[in-house]
């Protein structure tokens, strides 16, 4: 079990580091559109789109981002009391709400789903003048989702785990 334990973490930290990746590149076509956006204006021209596709890629960021945050603990949370507790309670603490966690993630993802299979089908698109397919970032958005949701449950084995080798006997 810790073998399959370890391996999955190992594929998840490069799946993760990947989209990190990903989300770099997306950064910087952010970027670039905008500059492109302010520029263009600057001299009369406005391009249409730009900002809009700018605002979907920016979607794909955050939600494709969320595993790789969630895998170095770096969402933002408030630690003052649980910082308190001894370690076998801030692990119970963990687990509980990594528990709330992975349920409350399943089920936006399942209803991500099923957003972007409609999407897809009815071809929606982003009310602007140039015609912008809503599908993508409702399909990165399922994918961020996915991936979060696999982390937080790698997050509750290894509270598991540790659970499992403490004694309740003591309080540290």
């Amino acid at each position: 079990m810790g073998e399959i334990y370890r391996f999955s973490k190992s594929i998840m930290s490069f799946i993760n580091d990947k989209l990190a990746e990903i989300c770099g590149f997306l950064l910087f076509a952010i970027m670039i559109l905008l500059t492109v956006n302010v520029a263009s204006r600057e001299f009369g021209i406005a391009i249409p789109g730009l900002t809009t596709t700018a605002v979907l890629i920016l979607i794909a960021v955050v939600y494709l981002g969320q595993s790789r945050t969630e895998e170095h603990d770096e969402h933002a949370n408030v630690d003052m009391v649980t910082n308190m507790l001894p370690s076998k309670w801030k692990t119970l603490n963990s687990l509980f709400i990594n528990i709330l966690k992975l349920f409350t993630i399943s089920f936006f993802f399942y209803g991500s789903i099923g957003s972007f299979i409609s999407s897809y089908q009815a071809n929606e698109i982003f009310a602007d003048v140039v015609k912008i397919p809503m599908w993508p970032a409702k399909l990165a958005i399922v994918i961020g989702l996915f991936f979060f949701a696999i982390q937080i449950l790698l997050k509750l084995i290894e509270d598991i785990r540790i659970l499992s080798k403490k004694s309740w006997k003591t309080n540290k």
